[in-house]
């Protein structure tokens, strides 16, 4: 008797369905996000786009997607790109770490007395604008506008 041959499974061969949904979810989140940030309700949102509320209302629950013309008008309302409304929402990049001489001078200037850390931050003023002073003071000399 012949043993029956099992199916052969693909290693990393997408699966429609999921990848379906996650763009669907991608979608309903970034609409229901936009909207809110707008303010813009489903009705009025229906109103200027032509569809019933019904439509929006699947649209953001993810029962159903919009056809390809409706999306570029989804988009040109709201005034995002299609992108915004389709792709993952981008993070903001993290805040730029200071560099160690910085950290260090930080902390010294934490340690000062009050009184010093005045002095220290009038004697730094007095130089930015003297600076500035002098530099605009040569550039009347030599006859350039300031």
């Amino acid at each position: 008797m012949m043993a029956s041959a099992k199916p052969e499974i693909l290693q990393g061969w997408p699966n429609e369905s999921k990848t379906r949904n996650e763009s669907r979810d991608r979608f309903r989140h970034n609409l229901a996000r936009i909207m809110a940030e707008q303010n813009m309700t489903q009705a009025s949102l229906a109103r200027v786009l032509d569809v019933s509320r019904v439509a929006v209302h699947a649209w953001i629950w993810g029962t159903c997607f919009p056809e390809t013309a409706r999306l570029i008008k989804l988009a040109q309302v709201l005034g995002v790109p299609i992108g915004a409304l389709l792709e993952v929402e981008c993070a903001p990049p993290p805040p730029a770490q200071p560099s160690n001489e910085e950290v260090l001078l930080l902390n010294a200037f934490r340690k000062l007395p009050n009184t010093d850390r005045l002095t220290l931050l009038t004697d730094a003023y007095e130089m930015t604008t003297r600076s500035v002073f002098e530099g605009a003071r040569a550039a009347v000399l030599q006859g350039a506008d300031v």
